[in-house]
């Protein structure tokens, strides 16, 4: 059961990375967004309060990531996220509003406005694709994609009154 779920989930990241090549699917970038492009790879951790049940309900988001960059600004090697944001969740569905901010390894930070989001919530699992821009600070202007798959230890806790509290995996960043 687990593994066919893994599968599962795989297949639907997969399908949905596809929305990042989609014509139209990515901003246009500005004269600005010309000047870098940075892609990382790392890990988010994101935790609900309270936690995401069966049916969506009023939930707060909180969240931090680590990443590791590979940039032609040549001193961004690394960064680290903060996200928050709330909104009706549930472990089926989710409409809500984020915000991340990233601190790059330079000191310098981002914050990213999210303008497109896919997200596919099989059994409290978060498969998503958000796509938008840098809004301010470095990179201001670049568009951004960023895929991710973050997971929960025991999907059945969407049954429970505690609901799923905490979901973690890999996230991908794609600037410019």
């Amino acid at each position: 059961m687990m593994c066919a779920h893994r599968r599962l989930t795989a297949a639907l990241l997969v399908a949905l990375l596809s929305v990042i090549a989609a014509p139209g699917a990515r901003a246009q970038p500005t004269h600005r967004a010309a000047e870098a492009l940075t892609t990382c790879a790392g890990t988010n951790t994101v935790r609900f309060d309270p936690g995401l049940r069966l049916l969506p309900r009023q939930v707060g988001i909180s969240g931090s990531g680590a990443y590791d960059c590979a940039s032609t600004d040549p001193a961004v090697t690394s960064g680290t996220s903060v996200v928050t944001g709330s909104g009706a969740l549930g472990c089926l569905t989710s409409d809500g509003s984020t915000t991340e901010v990233i601190t790059w390894n330079t000191g310098e930070q981002s914050r990213l406005a999210y303008t497109f989001a896919l997200i596919v919530q099989p059994g409290g699992e978060a498969v998503v694709v958000v796509v938008g821009s840098v809004e301010a600070g470095k990179f201001a202007g670049s568009p951004i994609a960023s895929p991710g798959a973050q997971v929960t230890l025991n999907p059945l806790r969407c049954l429970t009154d505690t609901g799923v509290e905490l979901i973690t995996g890999p996230s991908t960043l794609l600037i410019g």
